[in-house]
């Protein structure tokens, strides 16, 4: 089975992104034109297929197919990767935003001990 659904794109002025969503011999592939998907990595249009956002879909008249796609999704071990990773990015956004805030803080000391003078 392949199914291709039409994405909106962020930009008004282009054409619509295809993710392309192959079933065959028990395997989900899937694909997406834009960018990101063109390189294999994973885009904002892939997962919110994969959570079913019908907002971003080009034609509304494709909600079925995105219903069937859901659907299997839920029967399968995606739903499970896909938790997942959503609850670890969570959790490393997290650590990055505690390590960001501690890496201004030690650039703010190194800055001011130079301003104020270091001992020789």
């Amino acid at each position: 089975m392949d199914i291709n659904i039409f994405t909106k794109s962020s930009s008004q002025t282009e054409s619509p992104y295809k993710v392309n969503f192959i079933i065959k011999d028990g395997t989900l592939c899937v694909y997406c034109s834009c960018p990101a998907g063109t390189y294999g990595q994973l885009c904002k249009h892939k997962t919110s297929f994969i959570e079913g956002d019908y907002n971003m879909l080009y034609d509304i008249s494709q909600q079925q197919l995105l219903n069937d796609i859901v659907a299997t999704i839920n029967a399968s071990t995606l739903k499970n990767d896909y938790s997942w990773f959503k609850n670890r990015k969570v959790e490393i956004e997290k650590i990055q935003g505690k390590l960001k805030k501690e890496l201004k803080d030690i650039k703010n000391d190194l800055a001011m001990k130079l301003q104020n003078g270091i001992k020789l």
